[in-house]
């Protein structure tokens, strides 16, 4: 039987089964290649209100060698975020600073240049670990827990700041983090926190989840999880970043009080995404058919987990002629699940496309429309198919 990730309870109540999927950044060479498939079911803790993946693909699979790199996707809230918690922390330049999940530091590279020293990264994959490690960080290649927190604080002693960014969706054993976290940290010592804010799936009806994202938390889950390591939130915002993001800045303290009062209506938020999950399946398949009927060519412009998963969900593959990517590592690789090529935005020309459906982040759109002006002046018609996009399909 599943339990919670983050509290432990057993009473689960299943939201969505969208069935078994490859791992959707292990792109193919080939398209008939072989992918194990594995299980992505949604299910509601009773109990604490997260929003979870249960029986998903182990994370060893997953995170062997990771694929993408923090350095990769821009990230403009950077800056802000460092000046949030300098302006809430009084973080003197000699702070003992911590971020797990560092990937290939992009984020310690930022601390760096504003002047900190005492950086240390934590990060399990093979391959951003290796870059981190080449950029002169200190990094432990493991899976935060509480042992290892113990060993850490051993040899680098507790920390002025716990850096956990885009990575709490990621892990099962958030009980562990919690753990990890009273550990690692100082009594008025400040954590900061970003990750994708569920909400916004809740609202929008987007249903472009995937294996990696273990974990959806919403304003309350969060403020319920750091309740449990005594760390009271100072500052949270909302911004955009794919799809929207939670950034929240938070202190320990000697011990702090938790309430679920939001659990009845984030249950029935829950309930209602899933009832809208079958009835917006069958209508974009209908929608897309009707124009692959009526001679329109489609394309996907984005190779994302976030593309690959939709399109495997919702089984519009067969609709679609190929993917665009400006990304060329990308490129000349197939999608898992779907198989469908992943090319240039050339594309777009030699291939005659109509109708492209925009799976990058909300804030990149304008920037790909501008890029294919003239495909547009010839007729080309963008539709986005990520919320919160004011471009969204029209069975949206």
């Amino acid at each position: 039987m599943s339990t919670c990730n983050l509290c432990g309870s057993a009473e689960l109540t299943s939201l969505i089964d969208f069935g078994a999927h490859p791992v959707s950044k292990h792109y193919l060479l080939d398209p008939s290649e072989a992918r194990e498939n594995w299980p992505v079911s949604l299910a509601y803790c009773e109990a604490c209100g997260l929003s979870q993946l249960v029986d998903s693909c182990p994370p060893e699979v997953i995170y062997d060698d990771y694929v993408t790199l923090s350095s990769w996707k821009p990230q403009p809230q950077v800056q802000h975020e460092i000046e949030t918690v300098q302006r809430l922390g009084n973080l003197n330049l000699g702070a003992n600073i911590i971020e797990i999940g560092c990937n290939d530091a992009m984020f310690l590279e930022a601390l760096s240049r504003a002047g900190y020293k005492n950086l240390l990264g934590v990060e399990p994959s093979n391959d951003a670990g290796e870059i981190a490690l080449k950029k002169g960080f200190t990094i432990i290649p493991e899976f935060l827990s509480p042992e290892l927190s113990k060993s850490i604080v051993e040899h680098h002693g507790k920390f002025d700041l716990f850096i956990s960014r885009q990575n709490l969706e990621h892990i099962r054993d958030l009980k562990g983090v919690a753990a990890s976290i009273d550990i690692l940290l100082k009594v008025g010592g400040l954590v900061l926190i970003e990750l994708p804010n569920y909400d916004c799936n809740l609202r929008c009806r987007d249903y472009s989840l995937w294996e990696e994202h273990v974990n959806y938390f919403t304003t309350d889950t969060l403020t319920y999880f750091l309740s449990l390591c005594n760390i009271e939130i100072l500052h949270k915002e909302i911004f955009l970043f794919s799809g929207e993001g939670i950034f929240a800045v938070g202190q320990k303290v000697n011990s702090i009080k938790s309430s679920r009062d939001y659990l009845p209506e984030l249950r029935k938020q829950n309930i209602q995404y899933a009832q809208h999950w079958q009835p917006f399946q069958s209508k974009i398949n209908s929608y897309l058919g009707n124009q692959k009927a009526a001679g329109k060519k489609i394309a996907v412009y984005g190779a994302g987990s976030r593309a690959t998963c939709l399109i495997n969900f919702t089984g519009i593959g067969t609709f679609i002629e190929v993917i665009i990517d400006d990304q060329p590592e990308k490129q000349n690789k197939f999608l898992p699940g779907s198989g469908l090529p992943i090319v240039s935005g050339e594309s777009l020309y030699t291939q005659d496309i109509d109708i492209c459906l925009l799976a990058v982040n909300t804030e990149h759109e304008d920037k790909v429309i501008d890029k294919h002006k003239s495909w547009v002046e010839k007729g080309g018609k963008f539709w986005s198919i990520f919320p919160p996009s004011d471009r969204l399909i029209p069975i949206w």
